[in-house]
Parts: C-alpha cells; structure tokens; sequence
C-alpha cells in the first residue's frame, strides 16, 4: 500500500507528463511550487520519488528502551518509600543515563519525558480546607527546593 506522500509525488509526476506548470500543479494540488519543482527535478535526476536515507546517527532511545525507561520512571512513581509525589528532570536524566549511557540535557530530558506519555505539573499550596500554618510551611520548605522539576504520569 502505498503513503499519501508516494501518491503525492506520484501525481506531481502525473500532472507534469500532462503538460501541466509547476504553479498549475501547486495550485491543484494545493502545495507550494516549489515542493513540486522539487519532486519533478529529483524524478528527472534519480527515477524515483522514495525519500533518501536520512544523514546522522541514529539515537539510541529505541521504542523498547523508551518503554523501559517507562516503566523504571513509574516503579519509582510508584514505590511506596517514596517521600515526594513526582519526580524530577534530574532523576530521570540519572535514569536514561543508567539505560543507555548517554548524557542528555535537562530539556532534552523535558522533551522525552513528553513523547513516552509524562505531564509537566508545578505543586499545588493553597486548598480551601488547608490549615494556613500549614500552607505557610510548605511554601518556605518548597522554595528551598523549587529549582527541581515535577513529573507526573499522564492518564
């Protein structure tokens, strides 16, 4: 079965063979000129219209290792020696590197933590039923720890 990209290319090749301008075959096609005079011109270079290998190393987060990482990210959400609710940027980035050794950076690390499914969340102080003493001293025990980021799992 071929992609809707293939088709694409393969009408722009069809629409030129009839005699058809590059700006014609934008406008029907609803694509810009020169995506088609692109697509023509690599047609008249190479023969076919398949995308080349992309250039760069490939990374090492494998769909199995981001799985992984998951899991380890939720065993230690979930551990019930846990003090804290979340867990930070920092402990994952201790994590990934733990998997697979490679150092990534913090938002980087923000970035993964969003494709495998985890929200961003900053703790709530004030609640209604609340005791304000209490309030009080969780705002001055967070602050001196409000550099970290929170990460929670996404329902």
């Amino acid at each position: 079965m071929k992609s809707g990209k293939q088709k694409e290319r393969e009408l722009i090749i069809k629409l030129s063979k009839e005699r058809k301008t590059v700006r014609e075959i934008g406008d029907i096609l609803g694509i810009s000129k020169s995506k088609a005079a692109f697509w023509i011109g690599r047609y008249k270079k190479t023969g076919n219209l398949k995308d080349k290998p992309r250039s760069g190393k490939p990374t090492p987060l494998t769909r199995n290792k981001l799985s992984k990482i998951k899991e380890k990210i939720k065993s230690e959400l979930l551990d019930p020696g846990r003090r804290k609710a979340g867990i930070s940027s920092k402990e994952v980035a201790h994590i990934i590197e733990q998997e697979i050794g490679k150092r990534y950076t913090l938002r980087h690390i923000q970035r993964i933590l969003h494709k495998i499914g985890f929200s961003f969340t900053t703790p709530r102080v004030s609640h209604i039923k609340k005791d304000k003493k209490a309030q009080e001293k969780f705002k001055k025990e967070f602050k001196k720890n409000s550099t970290r980021n929170m990460w929670i799992i996404q329902s």
